[in-house]
């Protein structure tokens, strides 16, 4: 089809997924971004959020992502995430609680004096955990 382009996600432990895709909408650290055929070359930061894969048949499949950075060159987008799941191995009371658990999280950090690694890292979990939660509502 003369409207794909290659795309790659691969985590620190393995290659999750290798295909021709027609589009890809994914989580860059300040928003959402779609890339398709001849999208010119990037380097972009990822955060925490949907990847829709649009098949060469027509058909989509959704995954949380969360972290690492994509790179769109020469027709083929990498992602090397942080971490990846699929959109239905979570459900929605599991990320509400998920959910709770972080903000909680963030609470005790504002209370105490912790690092400011540990900070960010309780941040990441929160921004995760927001991110299961829409894409659990919108199933």
């Amino acid at each position: 089809m003369a409207n794909e382009f290659q795309c790659s996600v691969v985590t620190p432990t393995e290659s999750v997924l290798e295909e021709s895709v027609t589009y890809a909408s994914f989580p860059a650290w300040d928003g959402q971004q779609g890339v398709m055929k001849g999208t010119a070359a990037f380097l972009s930061k990822l955060g925490a959020g949907s990847l829709t894969l649009q098949s060469t048949d027509g058909s989509s499949r959704e995954f949380l992502l969360v972290g690492g950075f994509a790179q769109m060159q020469d027709d083929v987008l990498t992602l090397l995430a942080d971490e990846i799941l699929g959109a239905g191995d979570f459900e929605l009371a599991e990320a509400e609680k998920n959910l709770a658990a972080a903000a909680q999280a963030v609470t005790q950090v504002d209370e105490g004096s912790s690092s400011p690694q540990r900070r960010l890292e309780i941040e990441r979990e929160q921004q995760r955990a927001y991110a299961m939660v829409q894409m659990a509502r919108n199933r």
